[in-house]
């Protein structure tokens, strides 16, 4: 699934090519995809002139003049591919728009992603309970420390979750994990004030790093705008199960974390409990 870098990466690259378009035709072949409770329908985007584009955690946001606003959800594999010509759109494309510039197609072979169109941008994300941005100066000790305290469940759990920072992902969690030099099991409780402290800097420094590289491409995701993440030669902990530690040498563990596939090192990670 794409986080926070990828998602940003993406947007930088949609912002270059359309700010400022217009959007003469879109057609939404796979209705599914528009939340049933979107207050517009898509072809309220028709005409419309795209005066920004945005990110709140995971999800992209295009501003359109008149106060209106297509916000979209990658979830696991949505793309965006942009053409000069006019092309045929293929079986897993859902979505199509032209502009005086470009023909856009919106790709997701899983059909998980969502969009919804509206206009009340605050009120739409305050439904979504999502936390601060990692980069918000807001994210400080004392916020983790309220988010965190009587929570039982695994800290890598935690730090998955949307409502505490949003953006962090499975990939970006197993790092901003070991830089910290925490288990992922560990209880986010019982954490003190110097752990907080790391797992903010870390998180600020990982996502940095994974945005300045453009992001990491893992098995089926691409950015599919010309980019090419190249973060994943960085990795030192996700996708390294069963190789050697880069920092002590000993072999890295694989264990699932609230379903998901997590890999540390337990030399270099102590385990808070």
């Amino acid at each position: 699934m794409p986080e926070l870098p990828e998602v940003e990466t993406i947007r930088r690259v949609l912002r270059h090519n359309l700010i400022n378009e217009t959007i003469l035709d879109i057609q939404l072949s796979y209705q599914p995809l528009l939340e049933k409770d979107s207050p517009y329908p898509i072809d309220q985007l028709m005409n419309r002139r795209i005066t920004d584009v945005l990110r709140r955690g995971k999800y992209l946001v295009f501003e359109l003049d008149e106060t209106l606003y297509w916000i979209v959800h990658l979830r696991m594999e949505g793309k965006f591919h942009l053409y000069d010509d006019k092309t045929l759109p293929t079986k897993h494309t859902h979505l199509t728009f032209e502009t005086p510039h470009h023909y856009v197609h919106y790709l997701d072979t899983r059909k998980f992603s969502r969009m919804s169109v509206t206009n009340d941008l605050s009120r739409y994300f305050e439904r979504k309970h999502l936390g601060l941005e990692p980069f918000d100066d807001a994210l400080t000790v004392d916020y983790l420390k309220n988010k965190f305290k009587n929570r039982t469940m695994a800290l890598k759990g935690v730090l998955l979750d949307q409502s505490v920072i949003a953006g962090i992902g499975n990939i970006y969690a197993d790092e901003i994990l070991f830089l910290s030099k925490l288990h992922p099991e560990s209880n986010p409780s019982l954490l003190d004030d110097s752990d907080l402290e790391c797992i903010i800097e870390n998180t600020k420094s990982v996502l940095s790093k994974a945005i300045d590289e453009g992001g990491t491409t893992i098995r089926s995701y691409t950015s599919s705008l010309g980019v090419t993440g190249r973060f994943q030669v960085s990795l030192n902990a996700y996708g390294r199960g069963g190789e050697m530690c880069l920092v002590c040498g000993e072999t890295m563990q694989k264990i699932k974390v609230v379903q998901r596939g997590t890999v540390f090192c337990e030399k270099c990670q102590r385990l808070v409990r």
